[in-house]
This record gives structure tokens, C-alpha cells and sequence, in this order.
């Protein structure tokens, strides 16, 4: 079973990804953050669990993690520790995805054939003395997507480990911040 998957994992992917994308570029209120937290507060009791699995799998289809964070803030204003650790488990499962991809696609061959300058210095470059720094600020940076720097790393093939400190050390920080302002723009909502 899972040498059919990944046989054919880049086809599915790519599916999914020429469905969704469309579908997001005609209907762009879906992945708003007050979408998200509407869709989830509908949901009642389970609207916790639809929040972490969303979390967990947003990264497979490369959407931005900022608008679950905020939604989750919104939706759940009296748990913001628990949309915390969610945001940062979904921060460290979508890492462990997109960090694996170049490899599981055979994207990172390819890359390396096609481009192996650029390859090259961008290896250099995460397996640096100021890799650690790079992908912290990287993650911190709010208008750089993250899970590009997790690609750029899975492509250097630097250690996971590597990797998912300083991200997570960048992207953390950042998180606590979208949650507080989510939780008070969801009071605010309520009044």
C-alpha cells in the first residue's frame, strides 16, 4: 500500500493541489481567519478536534498557517494555551511535511540536476554557521511563508532537528502574538 502511495503520491498531490487552488482563487473568503472560526464554531463540541486535524494537514496543501492560528483564536478565546500547543504542533507536523517532500517526490534529484549552482550555495548557505539565525529569523519574518524555509532545508538536507529548533524559536513567538490578537479581535466580535 504504501509503495502505491508513494508511487502515485506526486499525481495525488498535484490533484488535490489543481482542485483547491482554483476553488480557493474563486471563493478567497474560505481561508480567512473569521471564515475558519465561523466554520469551526458551527461545529459545536467537535469544532476543537476539526481545529487541530485543519492544523495538522494545512501544510500538505501549502496554506499559511496565520489564518487557523488567528481563526483558532477567535473560535476558542478561552482556551488560548490550547490553541497554542495546537499551532505549534501543526507548526511541527507541517515542518516534518514539507521538510520530506523534496526527497519523497524526488523533487530534490530533480532540483539538483536542473540547478545544482543554486542547490549548491543554498546547502551552503542552511549548513552555514549562521544557519540557525537564518531559519529563526526566516520563521519570524511574517510575510515569508515558513514552510519555505522547511523545503529550503529539506532540500539542503540539513538534520530535521537543525531545522525544527530555530523554527520553531522564530515561528513561536509569533504564534503568541497572532493568538493574543485573535482572542481580543474575537471579544471584540462578540460585544
Amino acid at each position: 500500500m504504501l509503495s502505491i502511495l508513494r508511487k502515485h503520491f506526486n499525481t495525488i498531490w498535484l490533484a488535490l493541489v489543481a482542485v483547491l487552488l482554483p476553488l480557493l482563487l474563486l471563493f478567497p473568503g474560505w481561508l480567512n481567519q473569521e471564515s475558519i472560526a465561523n466554520f469551526l464554531n458551527s461545529l459545536g463540541a467537535i469544532g476543537l478536534l476539526v481545529y487541530l486535524l485543519l492544523s495538522l494537514s494545512r501544510a500538505f496543501l501549502m496554506i499559511p498557517s496565520t489564518p487557523f492560528v488567528l481563526a483558532g483564536a477567535i473560535a476558542f478565546p478561552e482556551m488560548p494555551l490550547v490553541v497554542w500547543l495546537i499551532s505549534a504542533t501543526g507548526v511541527v507536523v507541517g515542518a516534518l511535511l514539507v521538510y520530506s517532500f523534496p526527497s519523497f517526490g524526488s523533487y530534490d534529484r530533480f532540483l539538483e540536476e536542473k540547478y545544482p549552482d543554486k542547490i549548491l550555495f543554498l546547502k551552503e548557505k542552511m549548513q552555514g554557521k549562521y544557519a540557525f539565525w537564518v531559519i529563526a529569523g526566516w520563521a519570524f519574518f511574517p510575510l515569508v511563508p515558513t514552510d519555505a524555509v522547511c523545503y529550503a532545508a529539506g532540500l539542503a538536507k540539513i538534520t530535521y532537528k537543525k531545522m525544527i529548533v530555530p523554527l520553531l524559536i522564530g515561528q513561536l513567538p509569533l504564534a503568541t502574538v497572532y493568538i493574543f490578537l485573535g482572542t481580543e479581535f474575537g471579544e471584540w466580535l462578540r460585544i
